[in-house]
């Protein structure tokens, strides 16, 4: 009997036959739309800072991150204000606070423009003279480490006015830090304000003097005048903290 015979005197093997071609293109159809995949391609992951949390300090070529800022002072200006604070007496340094207090107290009760430059301009007068102390946070925090002395971090710092450098770190790394998990959240909601050191779940926590109208992102490199508290737990804390 002829295949025409056949399929004309068995339906159901009129259906297979069907079945089967149409099985065959649509195999084909799936091996025809995939492409080969070659090993010189390199599959690219852009991370976002901004929507992830990093339980470390990002590199400064992750996409996403806020561009750097200039140095306030330069390495001659620190090392010659370093060189006048020993010359310094305590008369002149505590003049010197007294004068930052007044403005920083004039921009707590009414903030404007005009008392923040007068803030910056005093400050970063005071800091080149050797009145104030002018710090990295790193170099701030590391001052309260072990083997330091905590007191004599304390004498020279608590309750002054220091002029700092730092990085802003996310707001919910203290979460992660106090172990909960990390969860995406506005990257400019910044009180109390974070600032990143060289340990991963331990900061420099600042209360911001105006939290709402300083809109801070994350890690954005940035000035500040602030009040040293102390060290509290594994922290340092700063109050009165005015972003310049």
């Amino acid at each position: 009997m002829s295949g025409f015979q056949l399929t004309m005197c068995c339906p159901r093997f009129r259906v297979f036959r069907i079945s089967l071609a149409c099985l065959a293109v649509t195999f084909a159809c799936v091996r025809t739309d995939e492409a080969p995949i070659s090993s010189d391609q390199e599959k690219v992951v852009e991370s976002n800072p901004l929507r992830q949390g990093f339980t470390q300090r990002p590199s400064p070529d992750t996409p996403g991150l806020p561009p750097p800022i200039e140095p306030i002072l330069s390495e001659e200006e620190i090392s010659l204000a370093s060189e006048l604070a020993l010359e310094t007496s305590s008369t002149d340094a505590v003049f010197a606070q007294g004068n930052i207090d007044v403005i920083v107290g004039s921009y707590e009760k009414e903030p404007s423009k005009a008392l923040l430059s007068r803030l910056r301009e005093l400050s970063v007068k005071e800091a080149k003279a050797g009145r104030i102390s002018y710090l990295t946070v790193q170099e701030l925090y590391a001052r309260y480490l072990f083997p330091n002395d905590l007191n004599s971090a304390d004498e020279m710092y608590q309750g002054k006015f220091v002029l700092l450098s730092g990085t802003v770190s996310p707001s919910n790394m203290k979460d992660m830090a106090d172990g909960f998990k990390l969860i995406e959240q506005n990257p400019y909601e910044h009180n109390p304000l974070l600032l990143a050191t060289d340990y991963e779940l331990y900061f420099v926590e600042c209360q911001l003097a105006q939290a709402s109208l300083q809109k801070l992102r994350d890690w954005q490199p940035i000035h500040l005048v602030a009040s040293v508290e102390g060290k509290k737990r594994g922290d340092l804390l700063l109050r009165r903290c005015i972003v310049l």
